[in-house]
């Protein structure tokens, strides 16, 4: 018995809805803002990226910024915890050769160092149990969570998705930068009562 051959059928493939999505958002933001906004295309790539990982990308602030501490922020009167990160506590020291200084107020004023007179936008990730939003957020084109670490003046936190700077906390202690370059108890465990 004779097998018939079967036609194999000519299957095209459309573009999803992510696809088209981010195909609407890259030509709206060309027009929009061209090239003199590099904040924005930072921002909106990370926007882009996330929304083609199937991950939602929600609220997104933008503005004036007051500085709370080396990893905490006010944006626009919104109070937001920067994603990943574990800056010094408020009054943490740490220590350097003999001397005892005061790490805490020096992440801060890297952070203020950081964002200077620049717009902060930052976009959302979660939202922690104090009620804070919890975001990647940024200045003059720089990424502030990452730069804070590269910095020296955070840790990764890897409990809360500081896998994502495990390279610019391997930059800074390889350079002896900020807190590494000395002895220093983790914030986390500071704020555990451990000195």
């Amino acid at each position: 018995m004779a097998r018939k051959k079967r036609k194999k059928k000519k299957t095209t493939r459309r573009a999803g809805p992510k696809v088209w999505l981010a195909a609407v958002l890259t030509v709206g933001a060309l027009f929009a803002f061209g090239d003199d906004n590099p904040a924005f295309r930072r921002l909106f790539l990370d926007v882009v990226s996330e929304v083609m990982l199937n991950q939602p990308v929600t609220k997104i602030l933008g503005g004036g910024a007051r500085i709370i501490d080396g990893d905490t922020l006010d944006v626009d009167g919104k109070r937001v915890r920067l994603h990943g990160i574990d800056a010094p506590e408020s009054g943490q020291t740490c220590r350097r050769r003999l001397r005892i200084w005061d790490c805490g107020a020096e992440a801060t004023r890297a952070l203020e160092r950081l964002i200077g007179i620049s717009a902060v936008t930052c976009e959302k990730r979660a939202t922690d149990r104090y009620g804070r939003m919890v975001g990647t957020c940024h200045a003059g084109g720089r990424n502030l969570n990452a730069r804070m670490v590269r910095q020296g003046y955070a840790v990764a936190y890897y409990q809360y998705g500081g896998r994502a700077y495990a390279a610019d906390e391997a930059i800074a202690r390889a350079r002896r930068a900020g807190i590494w370059s000395g002895r220093f108890v983790t914030p986390a465990d500071w704020r555990k009562g451990k000195r």
